[in-house]
């Protein structure tokens, strides 16, 4: 296995020919997702979301053929994130975030008629929203002969999109995209992502508080390699991976933030407890998303989770005025005894056990966790124009069964915790205070089986966080039979 998958973004857009001859798909990023916005697709722009489709094609016993992908658009809109209400009897409103307040910041969302963001006020694929397919469901490129448009599509809307590896030599894979006559499903008979936001109160609008939680859920996201649990907005406690050979067994205790080791005055609970609203809860054929904002005195903090088939991004924007320090790292649970730890510091590995080990300070490009319960990459980087905040973050690794300082929530103990640990002050990234800087966190997590060979584990965590560090490349052209 050399790569898993990657964090994927557009490199480059432009207007080409179609002059090689591939008939396959040779991109080794079988789990990465595309993403393009309108801008980078005008010819599709002005067109209904549920008219827009994808095609790979390829050669089935030396034959040509068209096979429809999933394809999924999700909609976005700038608004303005309001206040949180003054009470949690205050009746929401639609036209920003909280649903309260009188505008404030504004920031592109992503678009729920669910929430009091709403629905996108332009209802058709428009510059601001975004496309996504799955690198694995692309194919190669028709032969000059072959070049014909597959049944049911509108004669000359077609948008070829060539994605290729810039870490790989000659590995490049196209999707084409076409207007549909109103006969095919966008989802191609496809659910790659199955997710349930679900409140034990009841409808959001109606009964969530946005003023004061805590706000209690049994949310969760389900594909065919993973499974997450949600007991609150911040508060994400259960993860199991369903890949051949796991265990199935929920090995998280959390993933956690805090200032400070023994400093819980500020941490997911305390975020949940107080004033928070949801962005968006999407559930598409291609991914899921989960956006939410609210975090004590950062109530515009805002943390954003893409679920794809076997990865996910979990993206922070941090709100908040000046702060010391944070902490984002990994519980896990006593299920994950045994299991081993490795990283890019530590390539041999620790086992987890509850006895701490001498584990490397420096921030790791890449962790990994290994045994029945599964195998899960992490990568997780810092972006900010902050002085000084990047240099200042170091790696977290914590295995004591029973350490001297308190736990903010989940068990008492600390079990394989790792992860980022920002150390420098962090200066004011609230925009509703001037100078403000900003900081965006990313955590990409890859879930699979138990590995087979466990000597293997570092080559492939290396070669998956360098696909993280390094976008595809993406070329959009028209297609012209």
């Amino acid at each position: 296995m050399r790569r898993r998958a990657a964090l994927v973004a557009v490199a480059a857009v432009a207007v080409l020919g179609l002059t090689a001859c591939d008939d396959v798909n040779t991109v080794k990023r079988p789990t990465a997702p595309v993403v393009l916005t309108g801008a980078d697709l005008p010819a599709l722009t002005g067109t209904a979301p549920g008219r827009i489709v994808a095609f790979r094609h390829n050669r089935v016993d030396g034959q040509p053929r068209w096979t429809q992908i999933p394809v999924q658009i999700d909609q976005r809109k700038v608004v303005p994130f309001g206040s949180q209400p003054a009470d949690n009897t205050t009746p929401g409103v639609a036209g920003t975030v909280y649903g309260s307040g009188s505008g404030g910041p504004t920031a592109l969302q992503y678009a729920d008629p669910n929430t009091f963001v709403g629905a996108d006020t332009n209802a058709n694929f428009d510059a601001d929203d975004e496309l996504v397919f799955m690198v694995a469901d692309a194919g190669g490129k028709p032969r000059s002969a072959e070049q014909t448009e597959p049944a049911g599509v509108i004669a000359g809307s077609g948008v070829a999109v060539q994605v290729d590896d810039p870490n790989g030599e000659d590995q490049t894979g196209w999707v084409y995209l076409f207007r549909t006559t109103g006969g095919l499903d966008p989802a191609a008979g496809q659910d790659y992502v199955t997710y349930q936001f679900r409140l034990t109160s009841g409808d959001y609008k109606t009964t969530y508080k946005r003023a004061d939680g805590p706000n209690a859920e049994t949310s969760r996201v389900t594909t065919a390699a993973y499974e997450i649990g949600w007991t609150d907005r911040w508060v994400e406690n259960d993860w199991r991976v369903h890949a051949g050979g796991a265990s199935g067994v929920d090995f998280l205790d959390g993933h956690k933030n805090q200032f400070a080791v023994n400093v819980c005055g500020r941490s997911n609970v305390t975020f949940a407890d107080a004033e928070g609203a949801f962005v968006a809860n999407v559930d598409g054929p291609v991914r899921a998303i989960r956006s939410y904002v609210g975090a004590n005195s950062g109530p515009l903090t805002q943390r954003t989770h893409y679920m794809y088939r076997e990865r996910t991004d979990v993206v922070t924007d941090l709100r908040v005025h000046a702060i010391p320090a944070i902490m984002d790292f990994l519980d896990y649970s006593a299920a994950a005894q045994g299991m081993t730890y490795r990283s890019s510091t530590l390539p041999g590995g620790v086992t987890i056990d509850g006895v701490q080990d001498s584990v490397p300070g420096a921030l790791p490009t890449w962790e990994a966790v290994n045994g029945a319960p599964g195998q899960v990459f992490t990568a997780v980087s810092v972006q900010t124009d902050a002085a000084g905040v990047v240099e200042g973050t170091t790696g977290f690794y914590r295995d004591q069964a029973t350490p001297t300082e308190a736990q903010c929530w989940g068990d008492a103990s600390y079990l394989g915790a790792s992860g980022s640990y920002v150390q420098a002050a962090i200066p004011n990234t609230d925009p509703r205070t001037t100078p403000f800087n900003t900081l965006t966190s990313s955590r990409v997590t890859q879930f699979g089986p138990p590995a087979a060979d466990a000597s293997g584990i570092a080559t492939a965590a290396a070669d998956w966080a360098a696909d993280v560090a390094v976008p595809l490349a993406v070329t959009v052209s028209p297609y012209q039979p």
